[in-house]
């Protein structure tokens, strides 16, 4: 009756071990389970923020091309102004020497051919070679 006892307590041994391996199988199982959802879960947030961040940069991107647009835009405005503004300064000096220019004409034109000779012979006495003065 003991070896009886004994083979039946080694029987509910191994009922007993069976069934902690089947709950510690069903235990790892649920483990897997959460861990692969959470992956997947990870996965699935990680595929969300790589878009959301390449949209954030496309709109950077557009941001800045639209600046650098604007910019050159600006800067041809700058450049046309500062042309014309010294287009406009180059125009009142040279309108300027043109009046002071009519002013000297006119002032030689009143003189007497006799000065104006006097004044010639005098210049070219002075440029021409060998002569002293």
């Amino acid at each position: 009756m003991a070896a009886m006892l004994d083979t039946q307590a080694a029987a509910r041994a191994q009922i007993a071990g069976e069934l902690l391996l089947t709950r510690e199988s069903g235990m790892e199982n649920d483990i897997l389970t959460t861990i692969i959802a959470a992956e997947r879960e990870i996965r699935e947030r990680l595929a969300v923020e790589e878009q959301r961040a390449a949209e954030m940069l496309d709109n950077l991107r557009r941001e800045l091309e639209q600046d650098a647009t604007l910019e050159a835009e600006r800067l041809g405005s700058s450049v046309q102004q500062a042309v014309a503004a010294a287009r406009g300064e180059a125009q009142e000096r040279a309108d300027a020497v043109m009046r002071r220019a009519a002013t000297r004409a006119e002032q030689l034109d009143g003189l007497a051919d006799e000065t104006l000779e006097r004044c010639i012979r005098m210049h070219l006495d002075r440029i021409t070679p060998g002569q002293s003065q």
